[in-house]
C-alpha cells in the first residue's frame, strides 16, 4: 500500500511539471544599437513575443515602425534577424514553423499568403552565432544568409537559401512601395522551435531582454533599452510635456 502511495504521488508530480502554464515576456527593440544607417531611428521599432511552454519555444516577431530613417530603401526597412542567446548549454533542436501573424499577410510574390500560411522557405535558424553585430548572439532566425561560417537550417527541415533581407518583415502598411516580385509578410511571422531542455523561471526575461534585431542588411540594429535606461527615457519623454 505504501508503495502504490509513493508510486501514485510520484505520477501526480510529473503531471504537475509536465503542464506547468506557458511563460510569456514581451519586449520592445527601441534602442539603437548601430549599424551604417548614420540617421535618427525616425519611428523604426520592432516587438517580440516569447512564450515558453515546456521545451517549445514561440516567437511572435513584429515590426511595429511608424517611420523609416531618412534614406531607407524598401529592404532597409524590413525587420529580417533575431539574435539571442539561450542558457545553460540550451540549444535548438529544430525550427519547426514559421508562419504568417494572426492579422498579418503577405505582400509582393506572397500576397496569396495571410495568417498561419508558411514562409518557411525563406527563414533559417542556427546555433553558431550571427554576422556582423550578432557575432555574439549563439542563436539566430534570420531571412539573410549572412551568417558567419556556422551551420544554418531552414525551417521546417532542409538546406538554407533564403533571399534575404526580401522575405522578411515590413510595416502595416508598408512605409515604402513594395515590389510586385518580392516576397515579404506585414507585419509579423511567428516562429516556433524546440529546445534540448527546459529553462528556469525568469531565465526566457532575461534571453529576450539581451536580444537584438536587425533591420535590412546591416542597416539597423536594435535592442531592448535596460530598465534604467527605459526609466530615463519616460522620464525625459514626461518632463518634455510638462514644458509644452
Amino acid at each position: 500500500m505504501l508503495r502504490k502511495k509513493i508510486f501514485l504521488a510520484a505520477v501526480v508530480a510529473l503531471c504537475a511539471c509536465s503542464s506547468a502554464p506557458a511563460e510569456t515576456v514581451t519586449v520592445y527593440y527601441t534602442l539603437d544599437a548601430g549599424g551604417w544607417n548614420p540617421n535618427p531611428l525616425n519611428g523604426m521599432t520592432a516587438k517580440a513575443t516569447w512564450t515558453l511552454e515546456g521545451e517549445i519555444l514561440s516567437i511572435l516577431l513584429e515590426n511595429d515602425s511608424t517611420g523609416i530613417p531618412d534614406g531607407a530603401m524598401v529592404a532597409d526597412s524590413l525587420l529580417v534577424s533575431l539574435g539571442f542567446n539561450l542558457l545553460d548549454d540550451v540549444l535548438i533542436t529544430s525550427g519547426d514553423t514559421a508562419v504568417i501573424g494572426e492579422g498579418s499577410y503577405g505582400l509582393g510574390i506572397w500576397s496569396d499568403r495571410g495568417p498561419g500560411d508558411s514562409v518557411a522557405e525563406e527563414w533559417l535558424w542556427t546555433n553558431e552565432y550571427g554576422g556582423d553585430l550578432m557575432l555574439p548572439y549563439a542563436q539566430v532566425i534570420s531571412t539573410s544568409m549572412g551568417q558567419d561560417e556556422g551551420m544554418s537550417y531552414l525551417f521546417g527541415g532542409g538546406e538554407p537559401f533564403v533571399n534575404g533581407p526580401f522575405g522578411g518583415i515590413a510595416a502595416d502598411p508598408p512605409l515604402t512601395e513594395w515590389p510586385d516580385d518580392q516576397p515579404g509578410v506585414a507585419d509579423s511571422i511567428l516562429f516556433t522551435l524546440t529546445l534540448s531542455g527546459g529553462l528556469q523561471p525568469g531565465q526566457l526575461q532575461y534571453i529576450a531582454d539581451n536580444s537584438i534585431v536587425e533591420y535590412g542588411s546591416d542597416f539597423q540594429y536594435l535592442i531592448v533599452p535596460a530598465p534604467a535606461t527605459l526609466s530615463v527615457l519616460l522620464l525625459s519623454l514626461g518632463m518634455r510635456r510638462r514644458r509644452r
